[in-house]
C-alpha cells in the first residue's frame, strides 16, 4: 500500500510542528514538507535547524508545489491563509484538513463551496473527547429547558492564542443552541461590560481567560435555581489535537469531494 503524502501549512507554528513530527513517526504516511508565509524569518532553512522536527527539508514559501504533490494538506493557520491554500488545493484535487479557527460566517461559506471539488474535513477541535462533549452538550440542552436552566460557557487557553472566544467554545454554544432549537447568533452573549441589564432567558453567555501555556479548557454550565451541571474537558497537552488531525488526514484522503467533520470520522 502506497503511503499517504501529507504537507503541513504553517509548519513552524505550535500545531504545525507537532503534526509534522507525528507524520514523520507514522510508517503509513509520507511527510512531503511544510510551508510558511513568504516573510517568515526561517524561510528556506532546514526544519531540523529551526525547530524540533527531525527533517532536513527546507521551510518553503512555495505552497503551490507542495499542495500539488500532496494527497492531503493539514492547515492550522489563519482564515485568510487557509482560503488561499484551499484555492490551490481545489485546482489540484488535493484533500484538506482544516483546524483553523476565527473564521467569519462568510469565510466558512467559502470553505464549503470548495468542498464541491475536493474533500474537506473541518473542525474547531480535533480532539475525540471534545467532539464527544459537543454531542453531550446538545443532548443536555434538549433535556434542560431554558425556562429552568441558564447556559454559560467558560474557556481558558495559552497567552499566545489570538481569537476569542475559542472556536471550540463557539462550537459548544452552537451545539447548545441546536439542542434548544434556537438561533445561536441571537442567543450568544460575548460581552456584558457594555450592557446595564439582567440576563435574558435563553442567553448563552461566554467568558474567556488567557494565560501561561494552557492547551485548552472548556466548561459548559447548565445553571438552575437548585442545582448546576458542568460538562468539562481539559487538554493536558496538544497531543490529542495532533492525533485527531492525523486521523482526519487519513480519513479524508479516502473520501470523495464533500464537507466532513470529526463526527463523520468518529460516529
Amino acid at each position: 500500500m502506497s503511503k499517504i503524502k501529507i504537507a503541513v501549512a504553517g509548519c513552524l507554528g505550535r500545531m504545525g510542528q507537532e503534526i509534522s513530527k507525528q507524520i514523520l513517526q507514522n510508517k503509513n504516511l509520507e511527510f512531503l514538507g511544510g510551508f510558511e508565509y513568504k516573510k517568515h524569518k526561517d524561510i528556506n532553512k532546514p526544519l531540523n535547524k529551526v525547530s524540533n522536527i527531525q527533517s532536513s527539508k527546507l521551510v518553503t514559501p512555495n505552497s503551490a508545489q507542495l499542495i500539488k504533490d500532496a494527497n492531503v494538506i493539514i492547515d492550522f493557520t489563519t482564515p485568510q491563509s487557509t482560503l488561499e491554500n484551499l484555492k490551490i488545493a481545489s485546482s489540484n484535487k488535493t484533500a484538506v484538513v482544516i483546524g483553523t479557527t476565527g473564521m467569519t460566517d462568510a469565510q466558512k461559506k467559502k470553505v464549503k463551496s470548495y468542498s464541491k471539488k475536493i474533500p474537506i474535513l473541518m473542525s474547531s477541535n480535533m480532539s475525540v473527547g471534545v467532539n464527544l462533549l459537543f454531542n453531550l452538550v446538545k443532548q443536555t440542552a434538549v433535556a434542560l429547558k431554558d425556562i429552568d436552566y441558564d447556559i454559560e460557557i467558560a474557556e481558558t487557553h495559552h497567552k499566545h492564542k489570538k481569537d476569542s472566544p475559542s472556536g471550540t467554545a463557539l462550537s459548544l454554544g452552537e451545539y447548545a443552541a441546536q439542542g434548544r432549537k434556537t438561533n445561536f447568533n441571537k442567543a450568544k452573549v460575548l460581552d456584558r461590560t457594555k450592557k446595564l441589564s439582567s440576563r435574558k432567558r435563553g442567553d448563552i453567555g461566554f467568558s474567556v481567560s488567557r494565560g501561561g501555556e494552557i492547551a485548552g479548557e472548556h466548561t459548559v454550565s447548565f445553571i438552575g435555581s437548585n442545582d448546576r451541571l458542568d460538562l468539562v474537558h481539559k487538554a493536558n497537552n496538544r497531543s490529542i489535537f495532533v492525533d485527531g488531525a492525523v486521523k482526519a488526514a487519513i480519513f479524508v484522503s479516502k473520501k470523495k469531494p464533500g464537507f466532513y467533520s470529526m463526527n463523520d470520522l468518529l460516529f
